[in-house]
């Protein structure tokens, strides 16, 4: 089941992590080295960390979302990016049955640069990062190549999250809390990965 993060107070810091599985030979005799990456199983983790909360009422959601996750149960949206990315677009999926490292998309709007290498955005609850800066043409169409390998095949029309990309986040382990300190001063830190 999805639930909601509380929206206050925003994280204080996010520690993101990429994880590709993979394995690597190197030759007895040549010391050549080869790799393999298994290209469907990279994973995001993260850990947050919320500023510290004073007073108990103001900790209240926090904890409740906490018990909410029923350990690693529930799954939860982290937001990938600090401010919104881009606005004023509603980007689609252009075309069924688009798959690996690039996607057609429509919607960006005037022809230009929309976003750079580096940001992200999310299709069917995958978040992913931009290995090209993204340029529309007049018809407002931008194909994005990215990394890592897009696990589904989005359907025609799907709607491409670009504004305030997230990735679906489950606890990374059964056991999550907060402490307490003196004068209700509260700490909140989980670590998280990626639910698919």
């Amino acid at each position: 089941m999805l639930i909601s993060m509380p929206a206050a107070p925003v994280a204080a810091n996010i520690a993101w992590d990429i994880d590709q599985p993979g394995q690597a030979n190197r030759g007895e005799f040549t010391g050549r080295r080869r790799a393999t990456l298994l290209a469907q199983a990279p994973r995001w983790y993260a850990e947050v960390t919320l500023p510290p909360i004073i007073g108990e009422a103001r900790v209240l959601d926090w904890r409740a979302f906490v018990v909410d996750c029923d350990g690693i149960a529930n799954s939860f949206r982290v937001i990938a990016c600090e401010r919104p990315q881009i606005t004023g677009v509603t980007v689609t999926v252009k075309g069924a049955g688009q798959f690996a490292h690039q996607l057609v998309t429509q919607g960006w709007g005037a022809a230009g640069l929309k976003l750079r290498r580096g940001q992200f955005f999310t299709v069917n609850d995958q978040l992913l990062m931009l290995q090209a800066d993204v340029v529309a043409d007049a018809s407002g169409t931008a194909v994005l190549k990215f990394k890592p390998y897009l696990r589904f095949s989005p359907a025609n029309a799907a709607a491409v999250e670009v504004t305030r990309p997230y990735a679906v986040m489950v606890m990374s382990d059964p056991r999550s809390g907060w402490k307490v300190g003196i004068g209700q001063n509260y700490a909140v830190t989980f670590k998280c990965e990626e639910a698919f």
